[in-house]
């Protein structure tokens, strides 16, 4: 199947970002890019083509990598970002997945967040939770192409809290992560047409022993896979890892050998000097979840990191899944930190949601940015609207990053797939499956009212 696309304004994102041709076209070739270029240099391509799409009018683009995502958070959103009480989020958020969700309870709430991250643009999750085969089961349903793991914990993750360094530690947590990452191995391993791939992915360096940390590194390198993990994520961690184990996380996953260019850590808020030099010199990466922690309060030292030079590739965790506002808080909440309006600007945000976290991620190779030979992951995004024009096409970019948003992506594709066309997801119907989740999630939050109550909220 060929498919051509033409008419667009073209961001390869390949380079330095910057180019744009404005009468773009890609040529697809079942799943993978066989030409992209002027859509005049294009024009024997189109004759071979089962399939024409018209992007007059639109922006084509690679489609977003996020790097760190929870599909299990569709039964959060929403309910946590206003909690007054300090770590309420958390104790409502953890206590409802630890205790109150079950199995069978993920995987329609799940659907829609996989139809949200596909509608307004990403085409590439990297995916941690526990209930992971349903998350596997759900990107194999949606189409998305996803890194899975199984999140494994030692210690019920609602009881930790924040500057509480007591842990009540449970190893049949432990050995049912363990026995879920096996199942990921065996049965999810290459699925949807080699779309599913699978990593290992501690909790956290305060939810493990150092010895079960360990166990899951020699577990990802056995299976020759990254690793991908919660990394001085909330307040406290670095005083609760010195005070048990005597070093801070970073510090004591170096110690593990357990940080390498296959390792990506979430939020990285609180780290140091010390924590970023090891991160660079080891070639390890972090997910930048700007919008996510700024709505939390805090956010990381990104002054220090974008100096150091560390790799960085955007992530929304839960909760919102729209990558454009994720680019867009990792630009002005660090310009109003640093007071430095060039910090990063449009361009450089747009690499770090494609390119940077493919790199990230260890798969620039393949996916991130439109070349020939990579993977067809391809978005395209309405510049008719109101809020971007008048339109100046040396300034597509910026206009793109700080005036779209997800809602104007019109089309996606995954390997080649048509997946959302025309604003329509095709793959199910998503009216129908906005109804059925809700169903369940009501069940959820009727049987999680005392967390609510026990925060002050109704």
């Amino acid at each position: 199947m060929r498919t051509f696309i033409e008419g667009g304004y073209l961001i390869p994102m390949s380079g330095d970002g910057s180019a744009i041709i404005e009468d773009g076209a890609v040529l697809i070739d079942n799943d993978r890019i066989a030409a992209v270029g002027a859509a005049a240099d294009l024009a024997r391509e189109k004759e071979t083509a089962d399939t024409v799409v018209s992007a007059r009018g639109r922006a084509i683009l690679p489609g977003f990598v996020n790097t760190h995502t929870h599909l299990a958070g569709a039964l959060t959103k929403a309910l946590t970002e206003d909690v007054p009480t300090f770590g309420g989020p958390f104790r409502i958020a953890l206590g409802m997945h630890e205790n109150v969700i079950k199995f069978d309870e993920v995987y329609l709430p799940g659907i829609v967040h996989g139809i949200e991250m596909l509608k307004t643009g990403t085409t590439t999750i990297n995916e941690c939770w526990w209930h992971q085969p349903q998350s596997a089961r759900i990107v194999e349903t949606v189409g998305l192409r996803g890194i899975v793991a199984a999140e494994i914990r030692e210690v019920d993750s609602s009881k930790i809290g924040f500057g509480r360094f007591e842990r009540e530690w449970d190893r049949k947590l432990f050995e049912e992560g363990i026995d879920e990452a096996m199942e990921l191995f065996e049965n999810w391993n290459g699925r949807g047409g080699g779309r599913i791939t699978i990593r290992v992915a501690p909790d956290g360096p305060d939810r493990l022993k150092p010895e079960s940390m360990g166990e899951l590194g020699a577990l990802a390198k056995k299976h020759g896979v990254g690793l991908h993990t919660h990394l001085c994520a909330v307040p406290g961690e670095a005083e609760f890892m010195v005070k048990l184990w005597g070093k801070k996380s970073i510090p004591l996953l170096k110690e593990l050998d357990m940080l390498s260019p296959d390792f990506i850590g979430a939020h990285c808020v609180y780290m140091d000097d010390e924590d970023i030099e090891i991160m660079v010199e080891t070639g390890a990466a972090m997910s930048h979840t700007a919008f996510l922690v700024g709505k939390r309060g805090y956010y990381p030292p990104m002054e220090k990191i974008y100096n150091a030079g560390m790799k960085v590739g955007l992530g929304s965790d839960w909760l919102s899944n729209d990558m454009f506002n994720v680019m867009r808080s990792a630009i002005v909440i660090a310009r109003v930190l640093y007071g430095n309006t060039m910090i990063r600007d449009a361009r450089d945000v747009l690499r770090m949601a494609t390119i940077d976290a493919a790199a990230a991620l260890n798969l620039a190779h393949e996916i991130g940015s439109l070349e020939v030979g990579k993977k067809a992951d391809i978005q395209l995004i309405d510049l008719t609207t109101a809020w971007v024009n008048p339109l100046r096409s040396q300034n597509l970019i910026p206009n793109l990053v700080y005036n779209c948003s997800g809602r104007d992506v019109t089309d996606v594709f995954v390997d080649g797939e048509h997946i959302v066309k025309d604003q329509v997801f095709t793959r199910l119907d998503e009216k129908e499956a906005i109804a059925e989740a809700q169903i369940v999630a009501e069940g959820v939050w009727s049987r999680a009212k005392h967390l609510f109550e026990a925060e002050g909220l109704s």
